[in-house]
């Protein structure tokens, strides 16, 4: 696989991400300032049964696929036909323990918003393999496409239904809606059909890979989404919604950061997984173009995070600004997560992969249900008590097979925490002094910040800097080359 065809697809993927989920996150700007924390809250606690099945049922095989070089159109369509089947058969389940759950959280309400969670489930099943397949062949342009259309048509249902009077129904409107013309689209952009044959000896090694990976996604739900129970149970659901709106706002770059390159990492990794210098090389590689990014970001957010979220959503919510500071101290190394654990799977070692999650989430869900007891603050900080955790636990096969830990990782990324200090000090700084709006305000601190971590950045001038701007001057230059190729014609 060429380094050409790697940042033609790196971009893609950022385009793809950036526009999806940039849509999604304007889409819940909106959604804020018509809907109460409360509906927030309670949608959360739908989105984590419908979100753990979904991970469950599809993420295991559909990441086999990926991780497979090649595949027979029969496993493939056994895949295909398993996963409608378990979706279907989950989704009964789901309104059938319905009632129980409302009963629980005293909430009459989640009885019929489960069933269309559960309409959601069986949607996200029908687009999985071709998801798979295009992530296989790095064809994130065909997945944007997909993506930024079912993000635009679900993102204005949302909104006519709750400009309409639906409450909370309009979230959970918008995520079924959102699966399902995701998949609607995937059959249009992707010209793979299943077979009509299910054979469970064509799984073979999918099943295999795949159900580690399933048990292993379906852990990180409970940890990254599994707070709505506790929390909900303990403080009810208004908390659950402040801590979901600070959760998504810190996640969002992340996120954003870490999946570009976790899509590309995956197959890359995957083809140079037999040459340990060339893997090592990629991983300090990506480690800095992603950390370059994420560690200013979650610095802003920290110092920033009360004009931040009464720009973005309004004044019903500052309650969330210190979780979200909170927070983002626990994002800051976020991405090296992504990277170790891509790097594993592209070896094709998920049942260390499980062994791993299952220590680190037992950890972590331990974390939120002591963190949950002290209320939302407490909660934030036992994400950064684990962020800590787990990058050492993540980062041990790298260390073990390539001699790269968590601790030379960091070391070597010590040129972005120097350059992301000095904006933080002129940040504080200069903050005083300026008397205007909240955006006008959040504007001309982001632009000073901005500003100073580039110029700090160029006068260190360590390798991920350098790194970082040759790759910018050849991305602008193939670009250009682009343009003129198609003035040309």
């Amino acid at each position: 696989m060429d380094r050409d065809r790697a940042v033609a697809a790196g971009l893609w993927s950022a385009l793809d991400l950036a526009l999806r989920q940039g849509v999604q996150f304007l889409v819940s700007i909106v959604l804020a300032r018509l809907l109460t924390p409360a509906e927030f809250g309670i949608a959360a606690l739908v989105s984590f049964f419908a979100s753990l099945s979904i991970v469950f049922l599809q993420g295991g095989l559909s990441m086999a696929l990926v991780q497979r070089r090649d595949s027979s159109r029969a496993e493939e369509s056994a895949v295909f036909w398993l996963n409608l089947l378990a979706s279907a058969v989950f989704a009964l389940l789901l309104i059938a323990f319905a009632p129980a759950i409302a009963q629980l959280y005293r909430i009459p309400i989640l009885v019929p918003l489960m069933g269309l969670a559960a309409a959601q489930i069986v949607f996200a099943a029908l687009g999985a393999v071709q998801t798979a397949l295009l992530s296989r062949q790095l064809r994130f342009d065909l997945l944007t496409r997909a993506g930024v259309f079912a993000s635009l048509v679900s993102g204005a249902a949302g909104i006519a239904a709750a400009l309409e009077g639906a409450g909370v129904w309009s979230l959970v409107i918008q995520l079924a809606v959102l699966a399902a013309m995701n998949s609607l689209a995937l059959w249009v952009v992707s010209p793979w059909r299943p077979a009509f044959a299910f054979r469970m000896r064509d799984l073979g090694g999918l099943f295999r890979f795949g159900f580690a990976l399933s048990l292993s996604s379906a852990l990180d739900v409970i940890y990254t989404q599994g707070f709505a129970l506790i929390v909900g149970k303990l403080h009810g659901v208004r908390d659950v919604g402040l801590y979901n709106r600070a959760q998504s706002t810190q996640l969002l770059p992340s996120n954003v950061i870490g999946s570009i390159v976790g899509r590309v990492a995956m197959p890359v990794f995957a083809s140079r997984s037999d040459d340990r210098g060339a893997l090592r090389r990629g991983i300090r590689l990506a480690n800095g173009l992603t950390m370059m990014v994420n560690v200013p970001v979650m610095t802003g957010l920290m110092l920033l995070s009360d004009l931040v979220i009464r720009v973005l959503f309004g004044d019903q919510w500052p309650a969330a600004a210190p979780i979200l500071s909170i927070l983002a101290l626990a994002g800051l190394v976020y991405p090296l997560h992504i990277i170790n654990l891509q790097t594993l799977l592209a070896q094709g070692r998920s049942d260390l992969f499980l062994r791993l999650e299952i220590i680190k989430k037992t950890v972590g869900i331990g974390s939120i249900i002591v963190g949950s007891l002290f209320g939302l603050i407490g909660l934030a900080w036992s994400q950064v008590a684990f962020a800590g955790i787990g990058l050492a636990i993540n980062a041990l096969p790298t260390k073990k097979s390539l001699g790269y830990g968590a601790l030379k990782q960091l070391r070597d990324l010590g040129g972005i925490f120097i350059a992301a200090a000095i904006m933080a000090a002129v940040v504080l700084i200069v903050r005083p002094l300026v008397h205007s709006a909240p955006l006008i305000e959040l504007l001309i601190l982001t632009t000073v910040g901005a500003a100073t971590y580039v110029a700090a950045g160029a006068a260190i001038n360590g390798p991920d800097f350098r790194q970082a701007f040759d790759l910018a001057g050849q991305t602008l230059g193939r670009i250009n080359n682009w343009r003129s190729r198609d003035v040309a014609r």
